[in-house]
């Protein structure tokens, strides 16, 4: 992984077979950040997609072996019990030109990826919703 900063900004180029959020995660803890959003472009060899069900309050996990494009990506870097956690959606390119898309849990980049951060100087936290399951963002009520 290579970096560089620009003010309240990054940008971040993650290398050939780096693990996505393993990386990115490491690169917030190192650099400190308490919440950022996040977008990137570039080309990975394997991806896990998550899709939430509601019904069951889970998500659901594909394994996708294959080069693919990134042709959209977009999440946050938050914290969640003290540690950066990361909340990623992902659309892939296949070489036919169909697309698979959902939650990201993880990638293998190949041969790279270009994400850019804009950190925010607040803190952000997560909590759990006791509706859905999920890790959201603990935000607080508007008036």
């Amino acid at each position: 992984m290579r970096f560089r900063r620009f003010g309240d900004r990054y940008i971040v180029r993650i290398e050939r077979e780096e693990p996505l959020k393993e990386t990115l995660l490491a690169f917030l803890r190192a650099e400190d950040v308490e919440f950022a959003n996040l977008s990137a472009v570039g080309a990975v060899r394997s991806v896990r997609l998550g899709y939430w069900n509601a019904a069951t309050r889970a998500y659901e996990y594909r394994d996708v072996e294959e080069n693919m494009e990134v042709v959209s990506f977009q999440g946050n870097a938050s914290r969640k019990g003290g540690q950066p956690h990361l909340h990623l959606h992902g659309v892939f390119s296949r070489r036919d030109f169909t697309v698979l898309g959902g939650h990201v849990e993880e990638a293998t980049v190949y041969p790279t990826l270009e994400v850019w951060l804009r950190t925010e100087d607040v803190h952000v936290g997560r909590v759990q919703d006791d509706h859905s399951g999920l890790d959201l963002l603990d935000l607080p009520m508007s008036q």
